[in-house]
């Protein structure tokens, strides 16, 4: 049986804008080799803003000047464990730069070696990668004053005027123990349910409380359910393609109310059975995966069942239960 584990997963989507009159150009520099900031009243600002901050007065290309390529540190601190989302893999130091030519600092990576290589005050100048996307992470700096040698740019290459990059966020927690009894009663061959000191309502899959009456639920609450339910609602997914996407074929994806729950599980995938032939009160049996091939993925916030426990649903062959009987079970 699978070994649970501790949930650590990545939230992540493409996030993708135009650039303006300022950052477009200011990003079209880093790729092809220059740093801009904006002259603003008696102020050089970098990165650049579009507006002035002390009058909000709208700030043109115009007043766009090079400044660096290289910089004073002013404050900084060092990242031991860096994550996917960092430009580095190794250790590395974000650092407020103040370029020269700059009044106001600048927050980049210096790539320094070493802890003990950083220090407030201390010099650093611009590298420019090799591939260059015209973003943020086109330059990184390092320590000293030498100046960069020129990137190459190609001809054909345009403006930088949108840009496009994921916005991710790492998600680590542990299972809440109704949430890990629940999983480990799904490795096992088990539907755990909790039913309510409340009313004697049985909740699949528990919240480790009664919503309803607002009372909490331990273990002393857990009963096991039946494998075998009714259909209460369904629809038909048509699946659209999206960053991830890894569905192609329309499916089913219903709810069900599982013998001896008072409340339905939701979201269940239906691939075997036609929307022809699916139907509200349509008795299903779930067919469970080998107990060697069951899966312990699960989190704290699903309605479902962990679909990498069961193969698929199937008809029992038994006659439908009357939907008038299951509207308060409708989702």
């Amino acid at each position: 049986m699978a070994e649970l584990q501790d949930i650590d997963f990545t939230l992540e989507y493409p996030y993708t804008r135009t650039t303006g009159p300022i950052i477009g150009p200011f990003l079209t520099g880093l790729r092809d080799g220059q740093i801009l900031a904006t002259k603003v009243g008696d102020r050089v600002i970098c990165p650049p803003l579009e507006y002035d901050p002390d009058t909000g007065a709208t700030v043109g290309p115009e007043n766009l000047v090079k400044v660096g390529p290289a910089g004073e540190v002013t404050s900084w601190t060092w990242v031991t464990q860096p994550t996917s989302k960092h430009p580095f893999e190794h250790p590395f130091a974000f650092a407020q730069i103040k370029l020269d030519g700059a009044d106001t600092t600048m927050l980049h990576a210096v790539d320094a070696g070493s802890e003990d290589a950083m220090s407030t005050g201390m010099r650093v100048v611009v590298r420019f990668r090799s591939e260059r996307l015209g973003t943020i992470n086109d330059v990184y700096f390092v320590p000293g004053d030498e100046p960069p040698e020129a990137p190459e740019v190609a001809d054909e290459a345009e403006p930088v005027m949108i840009t496009e990059h994921l916005i991710g966020v790492r998600i680590r927690e542990p299972l809440q123990p109704h949430r890990r009894r629940f999983a480990e009663g799904l490795l096992a061959g088990k539907i755990i349910g909790q039913r309510s000191p409340a009313d004697g309502k049985v909740h699949v899959p528990s919240r480790g409380y009664d919503a309803t009456n607002r009372v909490p639920m331990t273990s002393e609450h857990d009963v096991e359910v039946a494998d075998v339910g009714t259909v209460t609602s369904f629809t038909e997914i048509v699946p659209v393609q999206y960053h991830g996407q890894t569905e192609t074929e329309p499916y089913i994806r219903c709810s069900v109310l599982l013998d001896g729950a008072d409340t339905t599980v939701g979201g269940i995938d239906i691939r075997d059975i036609s929307v022809e032939d699916f139907r509200v009160g349509m008795r299903l049996q779930m067919v469970w995966r080998d107990s060697g091939d069951r899966m312990g993925d699960l989190d704290n916030r699903g309605y479902g069942l962990n679909e990498e426990v069961y193969e698929r649903w199937e008809p029992t062959g038994e006659p439908d239960v009357d939907p008038e009987s299951l509207k308060e079970h409708n989702f």
